[in-house]
C-alpha cells in the first residue's frame, strides 16, 4: 500500500514514530508483501481465517463509509487455485498511484453488468464525465448524489477537483473538507454502497458521507439542506413505502410508484 509506505519513509526520514500507523507490529503478516508468495492452500488459509487479511480489511478504519458497508461483505473467491491466480495477476500490475487502482477498479465495475434489476444501470463513464465537465464543480461545493450506486458521479467529480485545483490540496482545512464532506450519496442496495465506498476509498477520497437509505424517503430529507450541487442519473423504475415517501415528494406527487435508485 503505497500510503502505508509514505507514512513509513516519513517516519524514517524524520526519524518519529509512524503517525496512525495501518498495521500494528503484530499484524505484519496482513500485508501484500508479506502474504503474495504463500502457497495456494496456505494463502487461502491466511485470507479467510478469523483475524485473517480479509477480516483486516473489513474493518479498517474506525467509523468511516468503507468500514461500515463492509461488515456484511463475504469473501468469494471459492478455492484457493483461484485466489491464487489472482494475486499472481494483480502482483504483475504496477500500482504505484491511485490512478492505476482507480483505473482497475472501474473496469471491474464496467464487467459487473451494464444493465440490472429494479432500474439499475451503470451510467457511461464518457457521459459521467461530459455532465461533471459542464457543471464545473467548485472547491467549495458539497457535492451529492441521491441514487448513489457506485459513485460514478462522486468519483468523477472528485477527479475534476483533484486536477483542476491540485494546488489546494496543500491546505489541511481543504483537504479535510475533501475527504469527509464534499461528497455526499445515498443509495439502499447493500451491494451497491459497499462498492461504492470502495470506489471512492480506491479514487483518494477518505471519508465519504454515504448513507444507506432510499433517496426519497424522510430518513433522506436533510441531504437537500447540504448540498450545493447534485450530479445524478435517476433511476428507470422502482417502489417503496408510501408512508416512508419524504413529505415534499407527496405533495407534488402521491405515489408510491416513484424512481428509486439509479446504478452509476
Amino acid at each position: 500500500m503505497k500510503y502505508k509506505r509514505q507514512k513509513e519513509s516519513k517516519a524514517s526520514l524524520l526519524r518519529k514514530d509512524i503517525e496512525a500507523p495501518v498495521y500494528k507490529p503484530e499484524q505484519a503478516d496482513l500485508r501484500w508483501t508479506h502474504f503474495k508468495d504463500r502457497e495456494p492452500e496456505d494463502l487461502f488459509s491466511h485470507l479467510t481465517k478469523p483475524k485473517g487479511v480479509f477480516d483486516f480489511i473489513k474493518n479498517m478504519g474506525q467509523d468511516n463509509a468503507f468500514s461500515r458497508f463492509m461488515k456484511g461483505a463475504t469473501f468469494m473467491i471459492p478455492t484457493s487455485r483461484l485466489l491464487a491466480q489472482v494475486i499472481d495477476l494483480l502482483n504483475d500490475v504496477q500500482m504505484t498511484d491511485r490512478d492505476t487502482k482507480g483505473d482497475i477498479y472501474e473496469y471491474l465495475l464496467s464487467k459487473i453488468a451494464s444493465a440490472g434489476t429494479n432500474g439499475q444501470f451503470r451510467t457511461p463513464r464518457h457521459i459521467i464525465k461530459m455532465m461533471v465537465d459542464m457543471m464545473e464543480p467548485l472547491p467549495q461545493d458539497i457535492i451529492c448524489d441521491p441514487s448513489a450506486g457506485t459513485c460514478g458521479f462522486l468519483v468523477a467529480s472528485a477527479e475534476y477537483v483533484q486536477t483542476k485545483y491540485e494546488g489546494r490540496f496543500g491546505d489541511t482545512g481543504f483537504r479535510k473538507h475533501f475527504n469527509e464532506r464534499m461528497f455526499m450519496g445515498s443509495e439502499f442496495d447493500a451491494t451497491m454502497i459497499r462498492i461504492g465506498a470502495m470506489n471512492m476509498m480506491m479514487h483518494g477520497i477518505e471519508n465519504p458521507n454515504l448513507a444507506d437509505v432510499d433517496a426519497l424517503s424522510e430518513a433522506n430529507a436533510g441531504f437537500t439542506d447540504v448540498a450545493t450541487l447534485v450530479l445524478a442519473n435517476p433511476p428507470f423504475k422502482g417502489s417503496l413505502d408510501h408512508e416512508s415517501v419524504e413529505k415534499n415528494i407527496l405533495a407534488k406527487v402521491n405515489s408510491k410508484k416513484q424512481n428509486c435508485f439509479s446504478l452509476d
